[in-house]
């Protein structure tokens, strides 16, 4: 019967009402509530503890002010902001800070699709060559085909008919109809030797012909050099090896 009473009282007062005086009873008698219960924050700070007095328990925050920076009051428990930063916690991956929170790291930057045999050239008339798209050749009569310069084994110097075509093409650039283009040169081997020495030797020839074409009045600047060494040679035989030590030109 005592008990059926107890909880008639208890449904009455309601879960609020009973804890505190479930927690008035506790502390009757010997000085109020013991830690970690509470009737105020001052009974949460005794005896070396440290906090404050939330719904009769002694908990380490009420709200954010009771939390280090860069922390949050949740449940009664300080915890760490997700993406917080400030002068002492740097972004992962020096993303920046901006306002306390951490920026999404920007994608890399993505590297422009070479055209290959998978990856046709998109602009009318462009062909591919060395990997990357070339538009179709301009200027007026004589001023639009360059024959690729060939070179004999492991030789970067150039013949006769090369240099007539070299002395052609800094005429059209330098006051031709092809005048104010750029030239990429782009030295080549066969498929005979190491990469390394390939790709010395394929610039070694893209060097020679630039020094010609400076030589013959075109400006410094207007010109470029590259190496592929023996990556695009396709040759198996001599003649086949042959048309694989060039340098290639492209005017742009």
């Amino acid at each position: 019967m005592a008990g059926m009473q107890a909880r008639g009282v208890r449904r009455a007062l309601g879960a609020a009402a009973w804890t505190a005086l479930a927690l008035a009873a506790a502390g009757a008698g010997c000085g109020g509530p013991k830690y970690p219960l509470c009737a105020s924050d001052e009974a949460c700070n005794t005896e070396g503890h440290h906090g404050v007095c939330l719904a009769g328990k002694c908990v380490t925050c009420r709200d954010d002010a009771q939390c280090e920076k860069g922390q949050r009051c949740s449940e009664g428990a300080c915890e760490a902001i997700e993406g917080y930063c400030d002068d002492s916690r740097k972004c992962p991956g020096d993303a920046p800070c901006t306002k306390g929170r951490c920026e999404a790291p920007k994608p890399p930057a993505r590297a422009p699709v070479e055209c290959d045999d998978e990856h046709a050239c998109k602009g009318a008339g462009e062909r591919c060559e060395n990997n990357h798209c070339v538009a179709p050749p301009r200027g007026g009569p004589g001023c639009q085909e360059f024959a690729a310069p060939r070179f004999d084994y492991e030789s970067q110097a150039l013949s006769e008919d090369a240099k007539k075509t070299l002395e052609r093409l800094a005429k059209c650039i330098s006051g031709g109809s092809l005048k104010g283009a750029r030239v990429l040169l782009t030295g080549h081997c066969d498929a005979r030797g190491e990469n390394e020495f390939n790709l010395s030797l394929g610039a070694e020839r893209a060097e020679q012909v630039r020094k010609f074409l400076i030589g013959a009045g075109l400006p410094d600047d207007r010109i470029a050099t590259s190496s592929r060494g023996k990556l695009d040679a396709s040759g198996t035989d001599e003649a086949g090896w042959s048309s694989d030590r060039r340098v290639d030109i492209e005017v742009r």
